[in-house]
């Protein structure tokens, strides 16, 4: 009798080991970031580009966590034309993740905090002040910069596939990328409606 309520005492006492084993408390993500881009301007189309980001998560228990996103994209070639462009945004916020006992999981949140953009492109001339002596090619290079920074927000989510303890591959992460900035053509402020794919690798540490 004494060992048949030693059995039932300890069966709560090994669920708890095991419920506790199956989460890690920090993650690290690295991979590729696809960004399409809508700049709501006549004078700059949609456009594409390409870039890396970085997340760092702390799971505050199996379903919550704080999240920080961070990374760029850019491109080369706007239009046809030769307009080097960047945009890099830091954010961060909640996440909510459905840790469980199979090798998928899912997960979704929604990030705040800001972007910054620059472009520019090349400006050649063949105006010198006195004195100075043209180059070979009898013309001066150089490109004209711009740049800009304001509100960022992601809201989506994504699926990792557990391939070891501590490793898990992103095979799709999607996100609606809103982004608020002024306009370079008359000023005005308005919200970008961005879409934004990231894919790449999950490290685990820290197993609770």
């Amino acid at each position: 009798m004494r060992n048949i309520i030693r059995v039932i005492a300890a069966v709560p006492l090994f669920a708890l080991a095991a419920s506790a084993t199956d989460w890690p408390k920090y993650e690290t993500f690295l991979g590729y970031s696809f960004v399409r881009f809508n700049p709501n301007s006549g004078f700059i189309p949609s456009f594409n580009a390409n870039g890396g980001y970085g997340q760092f998560q702390y799971n505050v228990n199996r379903w919550f966590s704080g999240v920080v996103d961070a990374g760029a994209v850019s491109k080369g070639v706007l239009n046809g034309l030769d307009i080097s462009s960047t945009v890099a945004s830091v954010t961060a916020g909640p996440r909510f993740t459905y840790h469980n006992h199979s090798r998928f999981t899912p997960f979704a949140h929604i990030l705040f905090g800001g972007a910054f953009s620059s472009a520019s492109v090349p400006v050649v001339g063949g105006i010198l002040p006195p004195g100075v002596i043209l180059p070979p090619t009898g013309a001066i290079t150089a490109r004209l910069t711009t740049s800009d920074s304001g509100f960022a927000m992601f809201v989506g989510g994504g699926l990792d596939i557990k391939l070891h303890k501590h490793i898990a591959f992103r095979p799709i992460g999607a996100d609606y990328y809103l982004a608020r900035a002024n306009s370079l053509l008359t000023g005005n402020t308005s919200n970008r409606n961005n879409f934004r794919y990231t894919a790449g690798i999950n490290f685990m540490f820290g197993a609770q």
